[in-house]
C-alpha cells in the first residue's frame, strides 16, 4: 500500500478513536471509516453495507494502518 499523506494520517487517527472498540457509534462514523478505507485500499464498499466481512476488512485494515503510523 502507498504511503499516507499527512491529512490521511490525521483522518485515520480521528476515525480510529471513533471505532477502536469495533463499533461505530453512529452512521456518520461508519461512513467516514468506509470512505477512508475505500480511498486507501481501492475498495468500493457502499456506505450502507451491513456485510460483516466487509466491515471487518475496513476495521482490521484501519487498525493495521493505525498501528503502523502511530509507532513512527
Amino acid at each position: 500500500m502507498r504511503e499516507l499523506t499527512k491529512d490521511e494520517i490525521i483522518e485515520l487517527k480521528e476515525i480510529w478513536l471513533l471505532i477502536m472498540d469495533g463499533n461505530a457509534k453512529n452512521q456518520d462514523n461508519k461512513n467516514r471509516a468506509i470512505k477512508l478505507w475505500n480511498s486507501l485500499a481501492g475498495t468500493r464498499f457502499t456506505y450502507t453495507t451491513s456485510c460483516s466481512a466487509c466491515l471487518g476488512q475496513v476495521y482490521h485494515g484501519l487498525e493495521c494502518l493505525y498501528k503502523e503510523y502511530t509507532k513512527k
